[in-house]
Parts: structure tokens; C-alpha cells; sequence
């Protein structure tokens, strides 16, 4: 599709990450006609603000939504589709959030939708899995903000660190958000690996300091946070549209075994062709073998879901009405 000016961009999702991405974007006034569709079919009144502060933005236009809008969307951004009880288990959650989803995207795709997915849910991974699914459009368009901002929180957090600019670092979170490592194999400072500098005695840097950073990125109110996944999906949505492409670990479906494509964020080019990889990437013995029970666990995930009933047809009443 490549990179466009002024993207149609479909929002569904609960009022509160709605909201919350609608603050960051309306900040950031990108050229784009945005079209709300909450996934509660709440009460529009509840936008009324968002939709009066983008009169006095230059780019950026915000709309309810109506279905016909997918018609013409070159992008359909999916949030929290459901708001989780307090302490709901992964299979609660999950169970909440795919019907509805599927009734959307069987919606989208009778409309003719033919865009991007952006998945912005907890559960971005496993989310995103399903919408391709459910859509058929190629894996390399289908796309969930993943650990970029996990990356993103590692990247700042190393550059205060060694009093350095972001711009001379590489380092990568990979998995999923709420299941991931450090790679930090494939982590350097400038040309220096920041293994090799443990051993350095010039500078203050210990395993000590690198296990607080792995715990301060295992924290559940990182994968959870509405800010930091809005400012994600911004990110994305600038690397799809506006000709800012970026090297980033995303959530993708470029990974395969023998019988399905498996959600995992790592390290992918994003542009206006969607995401694909550049080069294998090679981690340690241990790096690699975290990452593959990671991967075996995505797969038992979707296995169960596919055999145990979520994805069996909805009544009319569980199908968005908009």
C-alpha cells in the first residue's frame, strides 16, 4: 500500500484505551481522518470532548465511526476489546476479548476492509494471531505493538545508565509483553557489547544492575499501562504511514512451525509494506532456548484456544452493533 499522507484509520476498542490513544494522537496531530468505534457500544457523549479538541487540530480529524468506514480504512487499530474483572485469569481475559473480536473483523472483511491491523491489546500476541486468522491479510500487514515499549523503557533506562544518547545504543526486549527476556547478547553501547562492559572496571555496571532492569521490565503495570501502549501504537502508526520506518520488535507472524504461524515481538523492519525481517537474528544457547519455550507456550496457548470453544460462531447479540 505504501506510505500515505492522510490515512483512514478505524479505533475500536473500550472507551478507556480509546481515550487514552486519542489524547496521544490529538498531541501529536497526525494527518489522519480517525474514526471511533467503542467496543461497548457505550455512550458516544463519552468522546464528545476528543471530537471538539480535534477542531482545533491542523491534521488530524476524529469521527464516530459508522461500519462503512471500513470500506476506505487503511488501517483498523484493535484495543482492549472487553475490560477484564479485577484478578481475571489469561483465559477469562482472552475468552472476553476473541468473540467480539471475530465479529468485528467477519464485519470488516463483508465491508471490504483490505488495510493493516494494528493490535493494541494486553494480549496484543495472541490477539494479533487470531485477527489474521479471522482476516486472511498477509502476515506482513498484520502487526502488534508487542515489547516496543518494554524497548523502548530498556533503551532509556541504558542510556541514563551509561550517560549516553539513545541514538548509540542497541538493545532489544523479545517474546511477548507479558512473557519476554533481554537479549542482551545483542545489546551494545556504541560499538562495545554491554556484556564486555560488566567486565570493565571504568565503568559502573554489574549483573547486579542488570538483574534490577530485567525486573523492572517483568513488571505487570509495563504490559498493562494504556500510556505507554498508546505511544506504542503512535510509533507504529508513523513507521506504516508517514515515512518514518524503524528496526523495532513488534509483535509478528514471520515465525512458523509445521502446522500455524506463532506470535512473537523481535526484531522486524516496519514501513509502508507492513512488517518483515531483515536478517535471521542469532541469540546465546540460553537466550535462544528461553525464547523457544516462550514460542512453545504461544503455541499451547492457541491450541487450546483453537479445541476449546472460543472460536465457535457468536449470537447476533455478541456481533458489534455500529
Amino acid at each position: 500500500m505504501g506510505s500515505l499522507m492522510r490515512p483512514n484509520v478505524v479505533l475500536y476498542g473500550t472507551s478507556r484505551f480509546n481515550q487514552t490513544l486519542l489524547t496521544n494522537l490529538l498531541t501529536n496531530d497526525l494527518p489522519m481522518s480517525l474514526a471511533i468505534m467503542d467496543s461497548a457500544a457505550g455512550d458516544e457523549q463519552i468522546y464528545e470532548p476528543a471530537l471538539v479538541a480535534a477542531r482545533g487540530c491542523v491534521n488530524l480529524s476524529i469521527s464516530m465511526a459508522q461500519m462503512t468506514d471500513l470500506v476506505t480504512a487503511d488501517a483498523l487499530i484493535i484495543g482492549d476489546v472487553a475490560v477484564p474483572d479485577p484478578g481475571a485469569e489469561e483465559d477469562e481475559v482472552l475468552a472476553a476479548n476473541i468473540p467480539p473480536m471475530r465479529g468485528l473483523i467477519r464485519e470488516a472483511m463483508a465491508q471490504g476492509f483490505s488495510g493493516k491491523i494494528v493490535v493494541a491489546s494486553q494480549y496484543d500476541d495472541i490477539l494479533t494471531y487470531f485477527a489474521q486468522k479471522y482476516s486472511g491479510i498477509g502476515v506482513n500487514n498484520c502487526i502488534g505493538i508487542g515489547t516496543l515499549a518494554h524497548t523502548t523503557l530498556l533503551r532509556n533506562t541504558l542510556a541514563h545508565t551509561f550517560n549516553v544518547p539513545q541514538t548509540s545504543l542497541q538493545a532489544y526486549v523479545i517474546g511477548v509483553a507479558r512473557d519476554h527476556l533481554v537479549a542482551w547478547s545483542r545489546s551494545t553501547v556504541g560499538p562495545a557489547p554491554i556484556l564486555a562492559l560488566m567486565a570493565n572496571e571504568d565503568v559502573d555496571f554489574d549483573a547486579s544492575q542488570l538483574g534490577e532492569i530485567e525486573q523492572s521490565l517483568n513488571a505487570a503495570t509495563v504490559s498493562t499501562n494504556d500510556i505507554l501502549r498508546a505511544k506504542a501504537v503512535t510509533r507504529v502508526l508513523r513507521a506504516l504511514f508517514y515515512d518514518r520506518p524503524m528496526v523495532g520488535v513488534v509483535t509478528n507472524l514471520l515465525v512458523s512451525d509445521e502446522e500455524r504461524v506463532l506470535p512473537l515481538s523481535t526484531p522486524v523492519r516496519l514501513n509502508g509494506a507492513g512488517v518483515s525481517k531483515l536478517v535471521a537474528v542469532t541469540y546465546t544457547e540460553l537466550e535462544q532456548r528461553q525464547l523457544d519455550e516462550i514460542t512453545e507456550r504461544e503455541r499451547e496457548i492457541i491450541v487450546a484456544i483453537e479445541n476449546g470453544g472460543l472460536e465457535a460462531d457468536q449470537d447476533d447479540e455478541d456481533e458489534p452493533e455500529h
